[in-house]
C-alpha cells in the first residue's frame, strides 16, 4: 500500500491570517472522489510544501466519519452491513459534509469502492 502528501486549511477567516495548513499522509487512494468536497489537497508531483505543517498534535482538522455499506455478505441484502472510515475534512466544508454533500459519492477504503451512506463527527 503506498501514501501519498496531503493538506487542509485551518482557521484564517480574514485574508488568512493566521492560517494553518496541516499536512499528513494517507493511503494514496483515500481521498479518490472526495477530495474537493472535503477540502483536501494532494500533495503529489512538485507542489511545494513550503508553510504546512507535518505531525502536529494541535490544532488538528475535524474527522468525519463517512458510513459506507458493504453489500452482499453471503449472498442477500438482509446481510449488508454498514461499515465507516475516518477522513479529515476543512473546517469550512463540515457543514457541508454533514448536510449530504457525500451522498451521492463513493468512498475508497483498502482500494475498493464503496455508496457513501451518510456522514457524522468521529
Amino acid at each position: 500500500m503506498s501514501s501519498k502528501a496531503y493538506y487542509c486549511k485551518i482557521g484564517g477567516a480574514i485574508a488568512d491570517v493566521g492560517e494553518i495548513k496541516f499536512g499528513f499522509t494517507a493511503p494514496d487512494y483515500a481521498y479518490d472522489n472526495i477530495a474537493d468536497d472535503m477540502g483536501i489537497i494532494d500533495l503529489s508531483g512538485s507542489a511545494d510544501r513550503r508553510g504546512i505543517v507535518f505531525g502536529a498534535n494541535y490544532p488538528r482538522p475535524p474527522r468525519i466519519r463517512v458510513t459506507y455499506k458493504v453489500t452482499a455478505l453471503g449472498g442477500g441484502t438482509g446481510n449488508d452491513v454498514n461499515r465507516g472510515a475516518i477522513r479529515y475534512c476543512d473546517p469550512d466544508k463540515v457543514g457541508q459534509v454533514l448536510n449530504g454533500a457525500l451522498n451521492d459519492k463513493k468512498v475508497k477504503v483498502r482500494n475498493t469502492e464503496y455508496s457513501v451512506v451518510s456522514t457524522s463527527m468521529a
